[in-house]
């Protein structure tokens, strides 16, 4: 049997309904997987979430340069009259910025200070009762007001009932009278038989 031949050129492949268009080089075999395994890490996202590591600050790392005191310090030696004097001094002496933790705050003062206890912010109203929250309480209190409101305004919506008398009982019972007067027609038209079968009728 002849072995079907195998093109290289991926324009030459016969292309078959429905199925993806075969491999023009060699594959590895089946159990094959391709791409770069990753190194799972010991820490897990229910240990990053549970945990929380401060930030720790680094001890070898030095505060930049304080030039304010050193150009203060150069004036207190008398050395700090020209550019070329202040240059020297530097070179010969140091002053450091003192960082956030070495910084005293004085004349700050808060109530929380004094009363661990100390709440900042406006105290709200009266304390919501969460079992009116679950229950829907306030709704069902918010319909009834309406059914209060409801049944009022149809109350005022309601007209005095007219009252009739015995005299407009009895106008409102008038025989009809029967009229027995001729239809008008014009002269020339009175002996003019009519031309529809219902008005002949009537």
């Amino acid at each position: 049997m002849e072995m079907p031949r195998k093109y290289t050129n991926p324009l030459l492949l016969p292309i078959e309904v429905g199925k993806s268009k075969p491999a023009v080089v060699d594959l590895p075999p089946a159990d094959h997987i391709y791409g770069i395994k990753s190194n799972l890490d010991c820490e897990g996202a229910g240990s990053v979430i549970g945990g929380w590591l401060e930030h720790q600050p680094n001890a070898a790392a030095i505060p930049g340069r304080d030039f304010k005191t050193l150009n203060r310090m150069a004036i207190m030696s008398g050395n700090g009259v020209t550019a070329t004097q202040v240059a020297s001094f530097r070179r010969e002496h140091d002053a450091r910025l003192k960082g956030g933790h070495e910084r005293v705050h004085q004349g700050v003062h808060l109530p929380s200070s004094q009363d661990p206890v100390f709440s900042y912010g406006i105290k709200s109203g009266e304390r919501i009762p969460m079992d009116s929250i679950m229950s829907n309480q306030y709704l069902k209190d918010f319909l009834s007001q309406q059914e209060v409101k409801q049944e009022q305004h149809q109350l005022a919506k309601k007209h005095i009932p007219v009252m009739h008398t015995k005299a407009s009982l009895g106008h409102r019972f008038v025989e009809p009278v029967n009229d027995t007067s001729k239809p008008f027609k014009m002269k020339k038209f009175l002996n003019v038989p009519p031309r529809l079968r219902a008005m002949a009728d009537a």
